[in-house]
């Protein structure tokens, strides 16, 4: 049997997906979208990008209808949602 020493406790950081249909026309805006984030969210949550072309049964399993789709979850559960357009204006200042 394993033990709890054998794999310790790890903390269950926070996890933003965001999921993609990015065409090469688009992989701009999202690496930007994607540096953005990671300028503004906590330093303990972690960004993942998940293409849909990529994984798509992971992009569908979330049920977005359009993109990006953002999804943030912690220890299995979610906890806020958004998908749609970005406004970039807005996230720029």
């Amino acid at each position: 049997a394993l033990t709890s020493s054998v794999f310790p406790v790890l903390p269950q950081q926070p996890i933003l997906l965001v999921c993609t249909s990015a065409s090469n026309s688009q992989r701009l805006d999202i690496d930007w979208l994607l540096a953005k984030l990671r300028s503004l969210v906590k330093p303990g949550i972690q960004i993942m990008c998940i293409d849909e072309s990529t994984h798509p049964e992971v992009v569908r399993s979330f049920g977005f209808t359009s993109f990006p789709g953002c999804v943030l979850l912690q220890q299995g559960f979610e906890l806020w949602r958004y998908a749609g357009p970005i406004d970039y204006a807005v996230l720029s200042t």
